[in-house]
């Protein structure tokens, strides 16, 4: 399941953004063009990570990219269900500090 999607659903007032798949070079502009579209249209957004299988530093940038936008444009973003292979390379970069991270999906949507 290496392939790269990223699909979106609006769940009460936040809207839950789907990763899935391999987040690199080739896949990372995409990524960052929806993510910057989709969060500033919308308050409140979670970006579901469970399915990501490999995060490249082109990823990591664009999550960065999307904390930004969502700061400029006084929106929120959660991170939600971060695969434990992720989250250590965001551990490493000491990315987990800047972002609010969640176990779920669930969780992310109720901190809001």
């Amino acid at each position: 399941m290496d392939e790269f999607s990223i699909q979106h659903e609006q769940n009460g007032n936040a809207t839950v953004i789907m990763i899935s798949g391999r987040v690199d070079s080739s896949t990372a502009g995409t990524m960052d063009a929806e993510l910057e579209r989709l969060i500033s249209a919308n308050k409140q957004v979670v970006l579901n990570l469970e399915k990501v299988e490999f995060l490249s530093s082109a990823g990591v940038r664009a999550i960065v990219q999307a904390l930004k936008t969502a700061k400029r444009s006084r929106h929120q973003v959660r991170l939600a269900a971060i695969p434990d292979h992720i989250a250590e390379i965001m551990k490493t970069l000491g990315m987990m500090e800047l972002m609010q991270v969640y176990p779920s999906v669930s969780e992310a949507i109720v901190s809001f």
